[in-house]
């Protein structure tokens, strides 16, 4: 009887552990386990009107955008754009370095907030800042290039096709380069002084210990910033529907529209549900091959074996 007695009094106080998670556990399960799994399933069926004349069509759906030239330009948009966003990170470690350098005063801290502030800014308010800034005709950018070179330059950054990467990327950049500076300043100010004091007593230069001691430091740092931003970059959609105009066309010319772009034209513009389950279903893939390829190429697996 006592023994009964202390079991259910231990399935209460579980219980009472548990009542503190099940709100988090049921929000998680109704908006993104279950939106997964039914995504999932979407992809091998024909769906117009959800819930309403589902047929299976096995791999047609993936057949039919792994063939199709605007799903193939998306993912082409979506891995240069990505991969153009990389920038952020050495200027961010660049940036990390010369604040570091000041010290850790008032001065240190004020570059710190003012390099960061960007990130604090709403996206829409950014986009349409920059919208100015890149415009063809007096823009901030166009002007201050014109009086560098001494003549006049008006280039489209965002209605010129050439362009249009060049100017989303100046976006990206700008708007994410405080959170790299940040990472790189926090991995910076990690590094034992020990070693710096060290290679001093032994002549090393400054110069010569930035590369011999402080990058070598850093490539967790990096790893880890690279992985970030190339799902961000793979995820980009907001800023870049905005430029466009407010379509999934990836204006100018369509070198803007990325694959989540794609999604949503085939999820609200267009709707066919089994075509956009299989461009999700793909994005995945795609981000979880370059992750799991990153974390093995700097040896994450081998130092959790250890």
């Amino acid at each position: 009887m006592k023994k009964n007695k202390l079991a259910w009094y231990n399935v209460k106080r579980q219980l009472v552990w548990y009542s503190f998670i099940i709100v988090s556990i049921l929000v998680l399960l109704v908006l993104t386990y279950i939106p997964m799994l039914t995504t999932i399933k979407y992809s091998f069926y024909d769906v117009s009107v959800v819930g309403f004349g589902e047929k299976f069509t096995g791999f047609k759906n993936y057949n039919l955008i792994l063939h199709n030239s605007s799903f193939l330009r998306s993912v082409y948009n979506t891995v240069v754009l990505a991969l153009m966003g990389l920038v952020s990170i050495p200027v961010g470690f660049i940036l990390a370095s010369l604040i570091n350098s000041l010290g850790r005063g008032k001065i240190q801290g004020f570059f710190r907030v003012g390099y960061y502030f960007p990130n604090i800014i709403t996206g829409v308010s950014v986009i349409l800042v920059f919208q100015i800034v890149l415009k063809a005709n007096d823009g901030l950018l166009n002007n201050f290039l014109s009086f560098i070179t001494g003549h006049k330059i008006n280039i489209g950054w965002l209605t010129n096709a050439s362009f249009g990467k060049f100017g989303a990327t100046i976006l990206g950049v700008w708007s994410h380069l405080g959170y790299s500076m940040l990472i790189n300043l926090a991995s910076l100010q990690s590094i034992p002084s020990e070693i710096y004091e060290a290679a001093e007593v032994d002549g090393a230069t400054g110069f010569q210990s930035w590369v011999r001691i402080t990058i070598p430091q850093m490539v967790s740092c990096f790893a880890f910033l690279f992985i970030t931003n190339i799902i961000g970059g793979l995820a980009r959609f907001t800023d870049l529907f905005i430029l466009g105009g407010n379509t999934s066309a990836g204006r100018p010319g369509g070198t803007l529209q990325t694959i989540l772009m794609y999604i949503y034209q085939f999820s609200f513009e267009t709707p066919q549900y089994g075509v956009a389950s299989a461009g999700a279903m793909i994005l995945f893939i795609v981000t979880l091959a370059i992750t799991l390829g990153n974390l093995k190429m700097t040896g994450f697996f081998k130092k959790n074996k250890e």
